[in-house]
């Protein structure tokens, strides 16, 4: 089964298209069973992001933790998460990492 893109995400990606003024980037459920996103230049595959556990059970990123546990508690994980990444290099070899777009699009 498919990760559900959550519309938390897909307003990312429509903030990112206004920001930049164009319909450049988007985004699909990943054809990587161990991912949750794909993330599109045009029709060029940049990134693979977002973890789903061996089972098929997706880890859950700030929207879902909102929906299932709240504002205040997703909140907490959001910090944890961001200062886990903290280190992680935005841009790497010319291109927008990984780690970039998962915190961009999965974590607020």
């Amino acid at each position: 089964m498919a990760y559900k893109i959550t519309d938390y995400s897909k307003n990312k990606i429509a903030e990112l298209n206004a920001k930049l003024q164009t319909d450049s980037f988007s985004i699909k459920s990943s054809s990587d069973k161990s991912k949750k996103l794909d993330v599109f230049l045009f029709d060029d595959k940049i990134a693979s992001v977002g973890a789903i556990k061996p089972s098929g059970i997706p880890y859950l990123d700030y929207p879902n933790y909102v929906r299932i546990m709240g504002q205040a508690y997703a909140d907490k994980r959001n910090k944890l998460y961001q200062d886990r990444h903290s280190d992680e290099p935005t841009i790497k070899d010319g291109k927008v990492t990984n780690s970039w777009w998962a915190k961009y699009l999965l974590w607020k």
